[in-house]
């Protein structure tokens, strides 16, 4: 009886033969900064955004600035979410070494902001903070 060849696992964890896993492949190709403070690789992302009636509200001179920017007309680029249209503001990536540190500084976000974290493939789900006034 012939002896079939062994076939190699490819595990979740490890792809293109073992040289990265996928958390490294989207931090390539997803995450399109680099760690704010050190510019080293990136493990997450957080994303900011307000409702545009907020942002107006609190930001006019950057509200009026992005609409006068804007090549598709005079208007703010928005988002449409569960809560509303709102406009991301604030982008920011770090590296393993300062994700605690951009983690705490999300979670002080204001009671306005809806933040957003994300890790990456096979990492926790994102945590969401909702603003109050979308609450209601």
């Amino acid at each position: 009886m012939g002896q079939s060849k062994k076939q190699k696992i490819i595990r979740r964890t490890q792809l293109f033969g073992g040289v990265k896993t996928a958390q490294e492949i989207h931090a390539e190709h997803g995450f399109r900064e680099r760690c704010l403070k050190c510019k080293g690789p990136p493990s997450i992302q957080i994303r900011m955004f307000m409702l545009v009636d907020d942002f107006v509200k609190r930001a006019p001179e950057m509200a009026a600035a992005i609409a006068a920017s804007n090549p598709d007309g005079n208007s703010i680029p928005c988002v449409p979410m569960t809560f509303g249209n709102m406009v991301k503001y604030a982008t920011v990536t770090a590296c393993r070494h300062h994700q605690k540190e951009l983690e705490v500084l999300a979670a002080k976000a204001p009671s306005y902001v809806l933040v957003e974290l994300d890790y990456g493939p096979g990492a926790p789900k994102p945590v969401i903070q909702v603003p109050k006034a979308a609450m209601s």
